[in-house]
């Protein structure tokens, strides 16, 4: 199910210039900030998704900048063919924990991985102008499985990989990289998508025959969850409160502004400055979808997950200045499970999967 690749790897002299950070984890100025700072971030290449909200024109003008910017990178030396199709063992150090993966590729005729949440087509489009200017794909779309019988530690100890490089990306993330031995193989009833959504929208837009995918087991992945930043001109944060209290148990919150919500059904928002507790009265189904089919467009009026008020951010990342923010508690794996077997989806950013996989470690033709 998951083949082999003949992909070109970063050499670790530039990897420290060129791997980026999470694009999800920066926000728009961060970006601006991070692009204006390395010369060489693979962040140059794959920020056509910028244009997500921007007319096609502006998707073509970033694809075609993304293009120069990696023929740039390729023309330099910074990546190195491989000689043979492999399978890769690809293992990250980030945020205090340790996550590994199966690099490699499946043919989308016949795989179809289960999406959980909704894509927004302007960012389809833009990441498709990119796969047609470029194409080829550098960051995977993260799959798992619900079996745990691969264990990647013992792989990653075992005479079955070689070393191919190591080094640390530019926000200071430890990456690992094996060639897997051309016997091992890795397949599977049913693959979810974890992370990923529209690069594989995209990919099928772009008319690719494969998807460049990295397989994470259920042991290996960690799930956290973005904050809902509200930026409303014309906010009332007592009057909020009160319409609060028609769904929720609402509390003042003495905690600090980093303190996440650990139990479903219990939210942490922000008015002004002050935070709160709220407990749902009925907590069922998923608090994000709470959250966007009820407390966004009846106290905010928000009706569209995509609404330009509405700023999504790594739960607790970074500081905050909008008006509000809605913090939720983690989804649990088994609810990604249930919602892509019932061929449903999730409102978008309802997940956050950690660490995340990085763009331009490697990267195959498509």
């Amino acid at each position: 199910m998951i083949r082999p690749i003949l992909a070109s790897v970063i050499d670790a002299r530039w990897a420290p210039a060129v791997i980026p950070p999470p694009y999800d984890a920066l926000t728009r100025e961060e970006r601006e900030q991070h692009l204006g700072e390395h010369a060489h971030s693979f962040l140059h290449v794959t920020r056509s998704a910028d244009a997500s909200h921007g007319h096609p024109t502006e998707h073509v003008r970033l694809a075609t900048e993304g293009n120069s910017a990696l023929s740039d990178l390729i023309a330099a030396g910074a990546y190195t063919p491989r000689t043979e199709e492999r399978l890769f063992l690809q293992k990250i150090k980030a945020e205090g924990v340790t996550q590994r993966s199966i690099i490699g590729a499946i043919d989308l005729s016949e795989v179809d991985p289960m999406p959980h949440e909704a894509v927004h087509p302007g960012r389809v489009q833009a990441l498709a102008a990119h796969f047609r200017q470029a194409r080829s794909m550098s960051s995977p779309v993260v799959v798992t499985s619900r079996s745990d019988e691969i264990d990647l530690r013992m792989l990653e100890e075992s005479d079955q990989t070689e070393l191919v490089t190591s080094f640390f990306a530019t926000d200071g993330t430890e990456l690992t990289l094996w060639e897997i031995d051309p016997a091992f193989t890795v397949e599977f009833e049913r693959l979810y998508i974890i992370d990923g959504h529209h690069r594989i929208a995209a990919a099928r837009e772009a008319k690719f025959e494969h998807l460049l995918v990295a397989y994470v087991p259920p042991s290996e992945l960690r799930i956290g969850s973005f904050d809902r930043d509200i930026d409303e001109l014309e906010f009332l944060p007592r009057k909020t409160v009160d319409g609060l209290a028609n769904w929720c148990d609402v509390r003042g919150s003495s905690e600090s502004e980093s303190t996440k919500p650990v139990d479903k059904g219990v939210l942490r928002i922000r008015f002004g400055d002050d935070w709160y507790w709220a407990e749902r009265k009925e907590p069922t189904g998923l608090d994000s979808e709470f959250v966007h089919t009820t407390l966004l467009p009846d106290l905010f009026g928000i009706h569209d997950a995509d609404d330009p008020r509405l700023v999504y951010r790594p739960s607790g990342a970074g500081a905050a200045t909008s008006p509000a923010t809605i913090r939720l508690a983690p989804a649990e794996l088994e609810d990604v499970f249930i919602v892509a077997d019932e061929g449903r989806v999730m409102p978008p950013k309802t997940t956050y999967f950690f660490p995340k996989a990085r763009s331009g470690v490697l990267i195959i033709a498509c």
